[in-house]
């Protein structure tokens, strides 16, 4: 569960990145979003990576 929650973070967060420089007047909001979306996603993933042991 916890993979998949970090995936959809991740991927989202790529994703939100990558559509910024298509709208410039929301460039600095889809940025962050998107870079919090990415450290969401590696910080949930690092959290799960013990349950795997």
């Amino acid at each position: 569960m916890t993979v998949f929650i970090s995936l959809a973070c991740l991927a989202l967060g790529a994703l939100l990145a990558g559509l910024a420089p298509r709208s410039p007047d929301r460039v600095a909001a889809f940025e962050t979003g998107g870079g919090l979306l990415l450290v969401a996603g590696l910080a949930v993933l690092g959290s799960g990576l013990p349950l795997f042991h």
